[in-house]
């Protein structure tokens, strides 16, 4: 077990929007504006606004739930980015939307349902089909970037590749140490995270927690490896 006080997260603020512009370099697109949309209607302005039965209504009426900005963002993923949650579920309920649609840089739905900590929108997108694993940065990752541990232990549930390494190598364990969230690095920890995988940079999950000034789960990681080499007589 890992001992270590965690940060408190609660000054944050709300998710959504407010949080998508601070996540991880490389993990996000740039935010989208609105005046760089390929068309300045009603639609996207209804989902900027969160005005779910306006949606609703323009969905009865034939419009394509599965459309995108000019900038390759899917509507349902543009809604998060806007939390708007309750055009969120407005979209995710209409048979036609495509939840394993992906954005300009290969992002899900349930990537940002994941980053955003949005526990029950998740296991919407599941149960609507949403892939859990992926080649590259996956579900798992994001829920690690910003410590929601609940999410990664669903979606460990679920069979998420626990060791899977983005393109650069990083792994789920690695974005949890840079968010010094100890919960999830319990979590991935007693899925059977490997602290010594690198990535292509070679760092491993300790590195990176040192890279982000979080010495004390830093020294916690290294204490349990250390621990483990002499449980093998190595």
């Amino acid at each position: 077990m890992i001992k270590v006080i965690s940060e408190d997260f609660s000054s944050l603020g709300r998710i959504g929007g407010w949080l998508l512009r601070r996540a991880v370099p490389g993990l996000l697109a740039a935010s989208v504006s609105v005046s760089a949309m390929a068309q300045n209607t009603s639609w996207w302005r209804d989902i900027r606004n969160d005005r779910a039965s306006a949606v609703a209504e323009q969905l009865r009426a034939g419009a394509d739930p599965n459309q995108v900005t000019d900038k390759g963002e899917p509507a349902l993923m543009q809604a998060v980015r806007d939390d708007a949650w309750e055009v969120f579920d407005v979209i995710l309920a209409d048979s036609r939307t495509d939840v394993n649609i992906m954005n300009g840089v290969q992002e899900t739905p349930l990537m940002y349902t994941a980053l955003t900590g949005q526990l029950a929108r998740s296991q919407a997108l599941v149960k609507r089909g949403a892939e859990v694993n992926r080649l590259g940065w996956t579900p798992l990752h994001y829920a690690a970037a910003k410590g929601h541990a609940d999410v990664a232990k669903w979606l460990i549930g679920l069979k998420a590749i626990v060791n899977a390494p983005s393109p650069d190598g990083t792994s789920p364990l690695m974005m949890a140490m840079r968010a010094n969230s100890v919960d999830t690095v319990q979590v991935l920890i007693d899925a059977g995270a490997d602290p010594s995988q690198r990535n292509l940079q070679g760092q491993d999950a300790i590195d990176m927690a040192r890279q982000f000034g979080n010495e004390r789960l830093a020294d916690a990681m290294e204490k349990l490896v250390q621990d483990r080499r002499k449980a093998q007589g190595r």
